[in-house]
């Protein structure tokens, strides 16, 4: 299974997003190729990167099999909303999160320029959690634009959290964004419904099988600020979630448990063997 694909990421960046950073090497692209003429077998988590297997790379889609990521069911889980924002320290705020590598793909500056859009609803809180390799410039230039905005006081840069305390966050939150122009899966928004917590999601990875439309959130077109505001707003205006309903949230992505996609990958390496494995004479 490929975390993403480089061919991808530069299709993305063409054309109308320059401003998406350098392409990614050529080296890359070709060790990609090269993996994937030569295995025996690629797991995708989603069509649409099957898709780009077989378009990009030429990969042979009798060798590709579709199994989803799957989520920790024990350590996201539904919390107290009341205790986790003690925990944290946020009290009346009203919280937006976003969880994921600080990277110009991620989209996290759309997010921030919907926030402009959202002025009307009091004590509004953007939190961002994450980081990633030479993350620091993006950071800075994330910052600076939200002063730019007169944002300064309503978005906070975590930083990296340990893996431990990101359920607090997530049930400390009142919506996740996932503002992404690709994601290979859609592991955040997996996290955050396994919460309890409603999320927008850009439509990319597999969250149009995550997220059910209107009801666990919301998937959009595009990361367009005025479509993510447009959301958040709905997600904001819903009766406050309390534990029943965060935990009919959470029952939507049980089907995600790890047992449940440890199967799916169990026969897949099944189906390898048998197709592939030679008994030594």
């Amino acid at each position: 299974m490929f975390h993403t694909l480089g061919a991808v990421k530069n299709s993305i960046k063409e054309g109308a997003n320059p401003e998406l950073g350098e392409d990614e090497p050529e080296i890359r692209i070709e060790t990609e190729r090269d993996l994937i003429q030569k295995c025996h077998h690629i797991v995708a988590p989603t069509e649409k990167e099957k898709e780009a297997l077989i378009g990009h790379y030429g990969a042979s889609s009798g060798k590709i099999s579709v199994v989803p990521c799957g989520v920790n069911l024990e350590q996201f889980k539904v919390l107290d909303k009341a205790q986790a924002r003690q925990y944290l320290g946020f009290d009346n705020d009203k919280i937006i999160l976003y969880v994921g590598r600080i990277d110009p793909l991620k989209g996290v500056d759309k997010l921030i320029k919907a926030l402009p859009y959202l002025r009307h609803i009091p004590r509004l809180r953007l939190l961002v959690i994450g980081g990633g390799e030479n993350s620091q410039r993006e950071i800075e230039q994330l910052q600076k634009l939200a002063c730019n905005l007169k944002l300064q006081n309503s978005v906070t840069f975590l930083g990296l959290v340990k893996h431990e305390q990101l359920p607090y966050f997530y049930n400390a939150a009142n919506a996740c964004v996932v503002p992404s122009y690709y994601e290979s899966s859609g592991l955040v928004a997996l996290e955050s419904l396994a919460c309890g917590t409603p999320i927008v999601a850009t439509d990319v990875g597999n969250h149009k099988s995550i997220i059910r439309q209107g009801e666990t959130g919301y998937v959009i077109k595009d990361n367009d600020p005025h479509h993510i505001a447009d959301k958040i707003a709905l997600l904001l205006s819903r009766p406050s979630t309390d534990s029943n309903s965060a935990q009919l949230i959470r029952t939507t992505v049980s089907k995600f448990s790890w047992s449940n996609i440890a199967e799916e990958i169990i026969k897949v390496c099944q189906l390898v063997l048998t197709n592939y494995l030679t008994p030594v004479s």
